[in-house]
């Protein structure tokens, strides 16, 4: 099936109830070598497709949402939403649909085909915890990582 992609209206993100990991942006089994450039990379392409998230923030493990819609040929619509969780990029919804999970996977497919725009970022990550950067300079995908002390700055003001 075809889908048309694009941000949920402000009436449907009202409307919609959030939902479950569906599945990851990119598979790890598939990209199990790659993930720590798919990361930023995937990022990168959401901003290239869609904008600005929903919401950001420096907290690696809930870094950024997009409310988005998936539009199907018959005028079916499916809510779902692009993040950025504790196991990296992913799309979430209705899990228990069928329907539902057939137009994430085809989000994600959307996704993974857009040139990504360049970016930088700084987050953290509480299990270091470590300071990342990481962003897409010129098409190609970043990522360092420093640790630093639970008593960092940066830190407390986040948490």
């Amino acid at each position: 099936m075809e889908y048309k992609f694009r941000v949920q209206t402000e009436e449907e993100q009202k409307e919609f109830n959030g939902g479950a990991h569906i599945c990851a942006i990119y598979d790890f089994f598939k990209y199990a070598k790659e993930m720590e450039s798919k990361i930023p990379l995937a990022f990168g392409q959401l901003k290239a497709r869609f904008g600005e998230p929903s919401y950001l923030t420096k907290n690696f493990e809930n870094m950024y949402s997009y409310n988005l819609c998936a539009e199907a040929e018959n005028g079916e619509k499916f809510y779902l939403y692009a993040y950025c969780g504790p196991t990296g990029p992913a799309i979430g919804g209705n899990s228990g649909d069928e329907s539902t999970e057939k137009a994430a996977r085809a989000l994600a497919d959307y996704i993974i085909e857009a040139d990504p725009v360049d970016y930088e970022i700084e987050a953290y990550y509480l299990d270091g915890p470590c300071r990342l950067v990481q962003g897409v300079k010129d098409g190609v995908p970043y990522s360092t990582e420093e640790e630093i002390e639970f008593d960092d700055p940066a830190l407390a003001e986040l948490y």
